[in-house]
């Protein structure tokens, strides 16, 4: 499962402009959203899975990863 930081962006700015996730597991990035592609839907939660920019990252919560979505569309790991 994957969720939204939601105190990653700064008041007033659009949340599809930039998006910090959390996930409990390594498998779970492969479940988040690209610039291109949606992500996977997270129970009833239909804002985490929308597209996002390059830039947004995800925590991953068993191992401590960071991942970075970057300029070819691939998360990557830190």
């Amino acid at each position: 499962m994957y969720w939204i930081d939601e105190n990653s962006s700064p008041k007033g700015t659009p949340r599809g402009e930039q998006k910090s996730f959390f996930a409990d597991a390594v498998s779970d990035v492969a479940n988040l959203p690209t610039s291109s592609a949606l992500g996977v839907q997270q129970g009833d939660d239909e804002e985490s899975c929308k597209c996002v920019l390059p830039g947004a990252s995800c925590f991953v919560i068993a191992t401590g990863d960071l991942y970075i979505l970057n300029s070819s569309d691939v998360w990557t790991k830190i």
